[in-house]
C-alpha cells in the first residue's frame, strides 16, 4: 500500500469520524447517541488495520482488534444495557439548543482545521488530516459532555473524546507502545465502569426514596 494511497484512507476515515461526531451532537434520543460512537470506534479500528497493513506494525493489529472488540461491541452494548436497566427517558437533554451545540460543533471543526494549517511544515510530516480531524473528535466530545445532563450521555462524550485522543495518537505515530495504548483503554473501561455503578446507585437510591414515601402515604 503506497503513502499516498494510506493518507487518502486516513482522510476518508477522518471525514466519516467528524460525520459519527456530528450525529452524536445532533442525536436528539440515547440510543442514537450510542449506536454512532459504536461506528466511530469502528472506524477507529479500521484505520488501525489500514496503518498496520502499511506499516508492518504488529501492535497496530493488536490495537485494532482490542478497539473493534472493546469500544465498538462492549462498551455500547453495555450503555445499551443499562439505558434498558435503568428504562430512562430516552430523549438526549441538553443543557444548550441541539443547534447551538451543532453551531459550536462546526466552529470547532473549522478551527481545528485552521490551527492545523497554521503548522506549515510540522503538518506535512503526519498522516492525512489525521491532526486536525483528532482535535475536532477531541474538543467535540468535551462539549457534549458539557452540553448533556444525563451521565449515559456524557459517558458517551467520553468515549468520543478519547477515540479523537486515539486516532491522532495512532496516525501520527503509526503506533504508540502497544503498552501505553491498552492502558489508554483500561482507563476508559474503568471510567465506563465508575459511571455506570453511579448511575445504577442513584437511580436505586431514589427508587428507594419513592417507595418509603408511598409507604408513609398510605
Amino acid at each position: 500500500m503506497t503513502l499516498e494511497t494510506v493518507h487518502t484512507v486516513i482522510d476518508d476515515i477522518g471525514a466519516l469520524l467528524l460525520f459519527t461526531m456530528i450525529l452524536i451532537v445532533a442525536a436528539g434520543q440515547i440510543y442514537r447517541a450510542i449506536y454512532a460512537v459504536a461506528a466511530q470506534s469502528l472506524l477507529i479500528a479500521i484505520a488501525g488495520a489500514v496503518l498496520a497493513t502499511s506499516t508492518g506494525n504488529r501492535d497496530l493489529w493488536v490495537i485494532a482488534g482490542i478497539t473493534l472488540a472493546v469500544k465498538a461491541i462492549i462498551l455500547p452494548w453495555v450503555l445499551h444495557r443499562v439505558v434498558q436497566r435503568m428504562d430512562v427517558r430516552r430523549e438526549v437533554e441538553p443543557v444548550i439548543p441541539i443547534s447551538a451545540t451543532l453551531v459550536l460543533a462546526v466552529v470547532i471543526v473549522v478551527a481545528s482545521f485552521q490551527l492545523s494549517a497554521s503548522l506549515g511544515s510540522v503538518r506535512q510530516a503526519i498522516t492525512g488530516n489525521a491532526l486536525p480531524v483528532g482535535i475536532a473528535l477531541t474538543l467535540t466530545g468535551v462539549l457534549v459532555m458539557a452540553t448533556r445532563k444525563t451521565a449515559l450521555t456524557q459517558m458517551v462524550g467520553l468515549f468520543a473524546s478519547e477515540n479523537g485522543i486515539f486516532f491522532t495518537a495512532m496516525a501520527v505515530t503509526q503506533g504508540m507502545p502497544l503498552i501505553i495504548e491498552i492502558g489508554v483503554i483500561l482507563d476508559v473501561i474503568l471510567a465506563a465502569l465508575v459511571m455506570t455503578i453511579m448511575v445504577l446507585r442513584v437511580r436505586s437510591t431514589v427508587d428507594a426514596d419513592i417507595a418509603d414515601l408511598d409507604r408513609l402515604r398510605g
